[in-house]
């Protein structure tokens, strides 16, 4: 007989910020997660409790121009692949050659 998966329920909780930092700290020095400190104080475990979710990434400022000349690059594709999805020819067989010209660059 197969072991039957209990669902799992999630409360969220308040905090006011002292005590929030307070369990953070203490969840820091143990290397644990907040909500496997919050277990831990419940006396409470949860085999194959789902990863808390992770941080948002923070990321380096970008130069605004490279940002524009990207943009354009990404504008400057779509309107090449219009063109070939259009099944005009003539215009295909420009792009074609086109694309041979930078290739051979490579």
């Amino acid at each position: 007989m197969s072991e039957q998966k209990t669902k799992l329920k999630q409360v969220k909780v308040y905090f006011s910020e002292s005590d929030f930092l307070k369990l953070k700290e203490e969840a820091t020095q143990k290397n644990i997660s907040m909500a496997e400190l919050v277990r831990q104080k419940m006396q409470t475990k949860i085999p194959n409790a789902p990863a808390p979710k992770k941080s948002k990434k923070s990321y380096r400022a970008t130069d605004p121009k490279l940002l524009f000349e990207l943009n354009k690059i990404g504008n400057n594709l779509n309107q090449i692949a219009k063109k070939l999805n259009s099944n005009n020819e003539l215009e295909s067989k420009a792009i074609f050659e086109i694309y041979e010209k930078v290739m051979s660059l490579v």
